[in-house]
């Protein structure tokens, strides 16, 4: 269960071995420009000494000897390296310190908050124990193919199933284009077995490689798991854990809810899809729900609420046809 595996996510740890790894590589960094640059192996010896002779002076609280010469120096010899690693074929910055997240350095916090890199390395470390991620690796946009959907007409629909899905593809990849300046919202909905999940894990893999934080929860998981247990106050689960992946519910960049209408509807099931709906939208934050269920369905189960929030703010991507899992195993 995922409340469960949350519980194992050790990010101290991984911020620990993100440093390590950062602190080795630029090790191996300067063992390599001191070897073939040796003059900027003597330049970082003057700035020690340089560094050094400012310690003492400090130490002996030597005013009289105090000067701009110190941050001169300093930024005269930085100089220096810079054009030195160009001219050999380096980038300038390339023995500066390494750091995944340049807001905390790897450690995590910035003015005393969480920082945001922590909440990814959750929401990631979700995706892999989860399997999520192995999934990812086949279902993405690399992957998708329209060759599984009819072009002949279908039902009183307009377009051909192939048709639509090409419509709701292109839709799909404005959405991640245009993620961080629109904050759309979308639904796709259609009949068991047309692509859904599999649209909304290419958006998924997408965001989530451009570095955002995106939340994947089945719709039973988000109610039956996390709400329910959040809101009673379950003694099995750590409250602390509990309320960690409930602000991730609201604050995560991408909150995807996969087949709603699996969970077992009630007025606390709609109460809480409209606060996450609603909250989401007040925060900007883009939400991606998949359903069986038409609007005029999501309208009869879940309220006029609910389903006039969803017309008001959601781009519908309506999927139909036949089920394309058969073709895909013939």
């Amino acid at each position: 269960m995922i409340i469960q595996e949350y519980e194992k996510i050790d990010t101290s740890a991984q911020l620990s071995r993100i440093r390590l790894q950062n602190t080795t590589e630029h090790q191996r960094r300067l063992n390599e420009i001191y070897d073939k640059i040796p003059e900027i192996k003597n330049l970082d010896n003057q700035v020690s000494s340089i560094a050094l002779e400012e310690v003492k002076k400090r130490l002996r609280q030597d005013k009289a000897n105090y000067s701009g010469n110190y941050e001169s120096s300093i930024l005269e010899i930085s100089n220096k390296k810079a054009e030195l690693l160009e001219s050999n074929g380096y980038p300038k910055d390339y023995l500066d310190p390494i750091y995944n997240c340049p807001i905390c350095q790897d450690w995590g916090e910035h003015n005393g908050k969480i920082c945001e890199c922590v909440k990814k390395i959750r929401i990631k470390e979700l995706y892999n124990r989860s399997n999520l991620s192995n999934i990812l690796s086949k279902e993405n946009f690399d992957s998708y193919t329209l060759d599984y959907y009819s072009n002949e007409a279908y039902e009183d629909n307009k377009l051909t199933p192939y048709e639509n899905a090409e419509k709701q593809y292109n839709v799909a990849q404005n959405f991640v284009k245009n993620f961080d300046t629109k904050h759309d919202n979308l639904l796709i909905y259609g009949g068991t077995g047309l692509g859904k999940t599999f649209l909304s894990n290419c958006i998924a893999k997408e965001l989530l490689d451009s570095g955002h934080s995106v939340l994947y929860l089945s719709s039973n998981e988000l109610f039956r798991d996390i709400l329910v247990n959040y809101t009673t106050f379950n003694d099995l689960y750590d409250q602390k854990v509990l309320e960690e992946i409930y602000e991730y519910i609201f604050s995560s960049d991408l909150l995807i809810i996969d087949d709603l209408g699996s969970e077992v509807i009630s007025a606390f099931v709609v109460s809480h899809l409209f606060e996450i709906i609603n909250r989401r939208m007040l925060l900007d934050h883009s939400t991606l729900i998949t359903t069986n269920f038409d609007l005029d369905t999501i309208q009869d189960r879940y309220s006029d609420r609910v389903s006039s929030r969803i017309a008001e703010k959601y781009i519908l991507c309506p999927l139909y046809g036949d089920d394309i899992r058969y073709r895909r195993k013939k």
